[in-house]
């Protein structure tokens, strides 16, 4: 990145003593960048639980990553490392389900919860997308609360550019 403009630098004298170094500040010119400049964004990453779908690499139960970029959800495992590259374009939808009866009712058939520790309940997050022969499918991870409002963000990002469609019924 490059800027040009005039910003404050600031300038060390040093002395034989430095507990007598001097600071001032001194008015320059060039490709420098401000105190208050804008900072290169970093894309967000999602640290959930891999719960169910087509992953291969990806193991039930086993944390991994979700990162969104501008043009991919990528979903990262580590030890050892495997990546999957998801095109938002293909992203149909992402449900976040507040309950685990109710995804389980929903995708498992059954009205029951696995959680050992009802005190820190689980949240689970469904992907639904197209594959790449133009069948629907979905990727279920399950995370604790603190990851449901990053996993918001991401859907909401993902609506914004979702082109509009009508079809008949």
């Amino acid at each position: 990145m490059k800027f040009s403009s005039r910003v404050w630098e600031k300038k060390v004298e040093i002395t034989s003593n430095p507990r007598y170094n001097k600071d001032r500040l001194l008015w320059c010119e060039g490709d420098v960048m401000g105190l208050f400049g804008k900072k290169e964004k970093i894309p967000e990453k999602v640290t959930v639980q891999f719960y169910d779908g087509d992953l291969p690499g990806f193991v039930c139960n086993f944390p991994c990553s979700l990162q969104l970029t501008d043009d991919a959800i990528l979903l990262t495992k580590a030890n050892p490392l495997v990546e999957a590259r998801l095109d938002r374009q293909r992203v149909l939808s992402i449900d976040i389900f507040m309950q685990e009866n109710q995804y389980m009712a929903k995708y498992k058939g059954t009205n029951i919860t696995t959680t050992k520790c009802k005190s820190i309940p689980k949240h689970y997050y469904v992907i639904n997308y197209l594959d790449k022969n133009g069948d629907s499918k979905h990727i279920d991870f399950w995370g604790v609360s603190s990851e449901t409002s990053k996993m918001m963000k991401i859907r909401t990002k993902i609506a914004e550019n979702q082109q509009s469609s009508s079809y008949e019924i």
